[in-house]
């Protein structure tokens, strides 16, 4: 390990936040594989900047490979979240490990014939040779070609159309492509031990890349397309409600970007800001009244009358008086 690698493995986290940082402000010279999408803290716009967190990835991916970071930043890219390793240094890590690489290829594109065939030996294991081809019927087998077939003059021609006509990789770069891919059949078959797993270029994970594998643009080459105009949408939209429910339905359906984030909050504006609600009156409440006691009305018989505690010699009195009165005994 060389002096400068191990100088950035001691560093601290700080002290590597700062490094990364400072070479995140490079702008245009880093790979597009490191950009990002970020807000403009002034526009409140997204746009594309190179991503110091992509460029921390990197350089620590090839700190585990072994190799300084100015040349894990030239042959390292990230597609998706995945670290990816260009053909270049895929070859040089195998060569300085102590095996043999040997691509060779025959024929030609236009002859119908082309065949690139990359054979590792390994130094430990000199008797087992890993060997791979590819061929344009390989790449039209895996969808990458849409068709290779002679024209009407008896020359083979790859196509590899995007859906506004333009020529994509496999096609302006048949026969690089195909070395690239025998080779890192080659390296994932007999060289995981020096590659730690990074044995898939860009081009394979779906970046466009050009003829020597770096990405010319990151993620798919041809973006899938959205199942409605939710931008047509959003600028329709008359109120605000409207285009929350639309941003619902693109969530929904797996298709919310950042385009439409921004399509929505430039809505939102032109819009205005939304009517308040009225506010309820103050009532004051109503206070609980407990209910009165229903009270039985009168039968028309006289109502009980208590009387006073009496001796018995009074008792008897009042009883005989009684008696007498009601013609009965007492």
């Amino acid at each position: 390990m060389s002096t400068e690698i191990t100088t950035y493995v001691r560093a601290t986290l700080a002290e590597k936040r700062d490094y990364v940082q400072t070479i995140a402000q490079a702008g245009e010279l880093l790979p597009k594989g490191l950009w990002h999408n970020v807000r403009n803290p002034d526009t409140n716009m997204m746009e594309q900047r190179p991503s110091p967190g992509k460029v921390m990835l990197v350089v620590e991916t090839g700190l585990m490979l072994g190799v300084h970071p100015m040349a894990a930043l030239q042959g390292i890219d990230v597609i998706e979240g995945h670290p990816t390793i260009k053909p270049a240094l895929m070859s040089a890590l195998l060569r300085q490990a102590g095996h043999s690489l040997r691509i060779r290829q025959t024929g030609s594109v236009r002859g119908g014939d082309l065949a690139v065939t990359t054979t590792l030996i390994r130094k430990d294991d000199p008797e087992f040779p890993y060997e791979y081809t590819w061929t344009p019927q390989d790449a039209v087998d895996a969808g990458l070609l849409d068709s290779y077939a002679p024209d009407a003059e008896g020359v083979w021609r790859p196509r590899a159309r995007s859906k506004d006509g333009k020529p994509l990789p496999w096609e302006l770069f048949t026969a690089r492509l195909c070395r690239w891919r025998s080779l890192s059949d080659a390296a994932s078959a007999g060289g995981e031990d020096v590659l730690m797993g990074l044995h898939y270029t860009a081009e394979e994970l779906g970046a466009t890349v050009d003829s020597e594998g770096a990405v010319v643009e990151a993620g798919p080459a041809e973006p899938a397309t959205p199942a409605r105009a939710w931008s047509d949408e959003i600028a329709a939209a008359t109120t605000h409600e409207q285009v929350e429910a639309v941003l619902d339905e693109a969530r929904a359906s797996d298709e919310l970007t950042d385009a439409l984030r921004t399509a929505a909050m430039t809505r939102h504006g032109m819009l205005g800001a939304p009517a308040a609600e009225p506010a309820e009156p103050d009532v004051e409440p109503i206070p609980e009244v407990e209910p009165e006691p229903v009270v039985a009305q009168p039968t028309g018989e006289p109502a009980p009358v208590s009387s006073p505690e009496l001796s018995d010699d009074a008792w008897f009195e009042q009883a005989e008086a009684d008696a007498a009165r009601y013609g009965g005994q007492p």
